[in-house]
Order: structure tokens, then C-alpha cells, then sequence
């Protein structure tokens, strides 16, 4: 196969996975929002059903965009690890710093917090309504700040792509 014809695919498929990745995060984040009016125990479940859409979204996304995007950077050979590999600190690296520091928020904060909302909602489902518990951890604010650091995060590093600015 032709090396730039292997480049134009993986970039392409990375870009569109891109797009869909963007497009759960901000998803996720109208779908919360708007759920944060909820007041009864239906409504709270039906915004929780249609946000784990977006969720998964966000999930694959992440993980297969950074794996596309490692493997057109091979396959251009791009020193997408900058000074690690002796390049110098250019967008594609700092793209990358961007990405991996969003990593921890999972096992530290929407892992740990996602558990405490299945536990309220299992207790709302128990008592049969909307209890103070199941309200307190969907509006959790550690996890408004973890989704807004990761749109942050993904915005600056669709600027730096496209702006390539160093």
C-alpha cells in the first residue's frame, strides 16, 4: 500500500473518530446539564439511560482516537513524544501531554464518583423516588470539573491541530 495513502486513511479515520469523541463529550455535557433540573426518579433515569449513549461515546472515543492518532504519527514519522525522543516540544506532543493528563480523572474521580451515584440510584430505586443522596451525587460538582477540565482539554487540543502553532 502506498505510505500516503495509509497516512490520508489513518488520518482520516482518526479525525472522524475525533468528531464522534467531541461530539459524546459535548453530548454528555448538554444531557447532564439539562438532567440537573430532573426532580423525580423517572426523569433522573431516563437522563442517566440517555447520557451512558454520550458516555460510550466518550469511552471508545478516547481510546481510539489516541490509537489512530499514534499510528498516523508513525506512519508520517512524527515524533509525536517530542523531547523524549529527542525532538523539539511542537503541537503534537503538547496535544499528547493534554491527553494523558485527562487519564487520571478516571480511576480518581469518575470511576470512584460513578460508583456512589449507582449506589444512590439503587437506593432511589428502593425507596421509589428521587432521594436527597441520589440528587447530591448526580449533580456531584468533582465531576462537573472533570468533564469540564476534559472539554477544556480536548478544545485546546483541537486548536493546537488545527492552528499548528509550533
Amino acid at each position: 500500500m502506498n505510505p500516503d495513502t495509509l497516512s490520508g486513511g489513518l488520518a482520516l479515520v482518526h479525525a472522524l473518530i475525533g468528531v464522534a469523541f467531541v461530539a459524546g463529550l459535548v453530548g454528555r455535557w448538554i444531557v447532564l446539564a439539562v438532567g440537573e433540573q430532573a426532580r423525580t426518579l423517572p426523569e433522573i433515569r431516563f437522563v442517566l439511560r440517555l447520557s451512558m449513549s454520550f458516555e460510550r461515546l466518550v469511552q471508545v472515543g478516547m481510546l481510539l482516537v489516541f490509537v489512530f492518532g499514534v499510528a498516523t504519527a508513525i506512519v508520517e514519522h512524527q515524533p509525536f513524544l517530542g523531547p523524549i525522543e529527542g525532538a523539539p516540544v511542537d503541537w503534537l506532543f503538547l496535544s499528547l501531554v493534554l491527553y494523558l493528563s485527562m487519564l487520571p480523572l478516571i480511576p480518581f474521580v469518575l470511576i470512584p464518583r460513578g460508583r456512589v451515584l449507582e449506589e444512590a440510584m439503587r437506593d432511589a430505586e428502593l425507596h421509589k423516588e428521587a432521594t436527597p443522596a441520589l440528587r447530591r451525587a448526580f449533580t456531584d460538582p468533582v465531576v462537573r470539573v472533570a468533564h469540564l477540565y476534559e472539554l477544556g482539554a480536548v478544545t485546546m487540543i483541537l486548536g493546537l491541530m488545527f492552528a499548528k502553532p509550533i
